[in-house]
């Protein structure tokens, strides 16, 4: 993560600029310098994979068994109903052997917070922060795809409007920050659906993998390539079970996708730190 700079005793920066510049001079502090937050002056897509790397047969579907590495972990869940999904598929991959705290909620992203039966994540991400003290954080915002109004009574605009992709990355970079305070892995959950180009769904995959990219402890998870190939099919049945399910995913999917992500978190970043 950034640290603070001193510059020569004339100012005092966070580098990443949430919080700006505050001048040496009492009372003078300026706007968040948020140009330098991922995706926030010019919109982030998602690349096209090489035509060499292209996968056009089956996606992997997650992974069919869970390696070493993953018993006794805590896992911490925030964010909308993918995250309830797949809180329950890693519930489930743990068997037992682990602790998964589920504090995701329907309908919840970050970007908007009009509805009151939403928590109110700026203040009780810390706080669970405090109590769980995970192993490892997933969030997923979904939710933050969808149309939402900038203001209560606005029009709905997705992410593809200037002013809500940048509220989204400022809220985004904000909610990382809280949830790897600790120096906590924090694993955002990718599109778990088609990439069509131009649309939403390729630009909010592409601000989550801009983010994993500028923070070490910022991780993408491409979901999108686990449940859909490069010809952006995505097949309801992979060697017999159903992907989904009448809640997001098949118990099945849930279940994979669970192994995937604890594999993911814990033996792979074991490998990477060899």
């Amino acid at each position: 993560m950034p640290a603070f700079q001193v510059l020569k005793g004339v100012s005092l920066c966070l580098a990443t600029g949430i919080f700006g510049c505050l001048s040496a001079a009492p009372g003078a502090a300026q706007e968040p310098r948020r140009s330098d937050i991922p995706c926030y002056s010019a919109p982030c897509l998602y690349p096209e994979r090489p035509s060499a790397s292209r996968n056009t047969g089956l996606p992997p579907w997650g992974d069919p068994t869970l390696l070493p590495g993953t018993e006794g972990k805590k896992v911490l869940v925030v964010g909308d109903s993918w995250g309830m999904a797949t809180a329950a598929g890693i519930t489930t991959a743990l068997a037992g052997k682990g602790k998964v705290t589920d504090a995701a909620k329907g309908g919840c992203g970050i970007r908007v917070q009009h509805s009151t039966v939403c928590p109110k994540w700026e203040v009780e991400w810390p706080s669970l922060m405090d109590h769980v003290r995970p192993d490892a954080v997933l969030m997923s915002v979904q939710m933050d795809t969808m149309a939402q109004p900038v203001t209560p009574t606005g029009k709905p605009v997705t992410i593809l409007d200037e002013e809500a992709r940048k509220r989204f990355v400022t809220s985004l970079d904000k909610a990382v920050r809280i949830l790897s305070e600790r120096r906590t892995p924090v694993y955002l959950l990718g599109w778990p659906g088609a990439h069509y180009p131009g649309s939403v769904t390729v630009a909010y995959s592409g601000i989550l993998l801009e983010f994993s990219k500028k923070y070490p402890r910022v991780h993408h998870l491409d979901t999108h390539h686990q449940l859909c190939n490069d010809l952006n099919q995505c097949p309801k049945e992979i060697s017999g079970p159903p992907v989904y399910g009448p809640s997001h995913l098949s118990k099945q999917s849930e279940l994979r996708l669970g192994n995937w992500i604890l594999n993911s978190m814990f033996h792979r970043e074991t490998l990477r730190a060899k």
